[in-house]
């Protein structure tokens, strides 16, 4: 889009954005290390489109150091990512933007993004920052819709996992057009029952190489195809368009 194309979108009320967000890390001997950024902006292109709405260039890099015992890995300090997403949401809402959908390919974006969303409203509420709307920020991870839950589910059953998932290599699959890489000869072990605590368990990069020294988490990846991939991504994209329609066409709240 060019700048006057965008200043007549928001003439015309459509004040809502989707901006995806990825990671640069390993996801098992298989999966593309860009696989975060391939999901979360696919997801997003498709579900603006179906949405009618717009969707930024995806942020490639976030926080994982649990990951740099592998090659290839790319870690963004968390204080680095907060301090970008503040100066893009900043942007946006003087721009005129008032809703943003963060669509997050990478649970390690999650802590950063929601310290960023509470920084610039910090700073709207004290005065020191003044949008011409009120900027509202939601954040999601494409996989959380019940579309694609549902055909998670009926895919791969527990076999889906935590980390190097094989929907998301699917879905990268499809989208790049890559062949699979050849398949290490495993099957995943079921996921360490610390996995189920969330946010809970922290590790440093050497531990969690020995732990999961393929470097997927109660995953296999073996069980993905491209032609999943394209139904995973329609699946996610309906579920993303539906929510972020909604969140753009509320009303907004008065002063």
């Amino acid at each position: 889009m060019t700048w006057p194309a965008v200043e007549e979108r928001l003439a015309r009320g459509r004040r809502g954005v989707i901006l995806p967000l990825g990671s640069l890390e390993q996801h098992g001997a298989a999966g593309m290390l860009g696989t975060d950024t391939i999901c979360a902006e696919a997801v997003a292109l498709r579900a603006a489109e179906i949405a009618g709405g717009v969707a930024l260039p995806a942020l490639a890099y976030g926080p994982a150091q649990f990951n740099l015992g592998f090659a290839g890995t790319v870690s963004l300090r968390p204080s680095t990512l907060s301090a970008l997403l503040c100066d893009v949401l900043a942007s946006l809402g003087r721009t005129g933007f008032s809703r943003v959908l963060l669509l997050t390919g990478h649970g390690g974006n999650v802590a950063p993004a929601l310290a960023a969303v509470q920084e610039v409203l910090s700073e709207v509420s004290l005065g020191r920052l003044v949008f011409p709307r009120p900027l509202s920020v939601k954040l999601r991870a494409w996989w959380e819709g019940p579309r694609l839950g549902a055909l998670r589910r009926d895919f791969y059953g527990d076999r889906e996992g935590f980390h190097g998932t094989p929907s998301e290599i699917a879905i990268a699959l499809h989208v790049t057009g890559a062949a699979p890489a050849a398949w290490p000869a495993y099957r995943a072990l079921p996921p360490d029952p610390l996995v189920d605590l969330g946010g809970d368990r922290h590790e440093d990069a050497a531990r969690h190489r020995a732990r999961y020294p393929e470097g997927v988490v109660g995953a296999d990846p073996a069980l993905a195809t491209a032609e999943q991939g394209a139904a995973l991504l329609q699946a996610a994209a309906e579920d993303v368009a539906e929510l972020f329609a909604a969140f753009e066409a509320a009303p907004e709240p008065h002063s």
